[in-house]
């Protein structure tokens, strides 16, 4: 499930709090493409990565929304 927050005729992403990326916990998650351009970046946005401990549910939270506010949308996701 996205975050979609409707304004007018169009949808803003809302980046994810922590809870919902402990809620996956051991789970392959997927995102956008960042405009990175790394060999990790673009493994991620290939394949997703799997959300490993609380640790690093945290540090994503943390990414999601710092992202977001420089206007990034990361778009975390269930399915690619």
């Amino acid at each position: 499930m996205n975050y979609l927050i409707r304004r007018g005729n169009y949808y803003n992403y809302m980046a994810h709090n922590l809870k919902w990326f402990t809620n996956r916990i051991g789970k392959r998650i997927f995102r956008d493409d960042d405009g990175c351009g790394c060999n990790f970046c673009n493994d991620v946005v290939k394949n997703g990565l799997i959300v490993f401990n609380e640790s690093h549910a945290q540090y994503l939270a943390m990414i999601d929304n710092d992202f977001e506010a420089c206007g990034v949308k990361m778009n975390y996701r269930d399915r690619k």
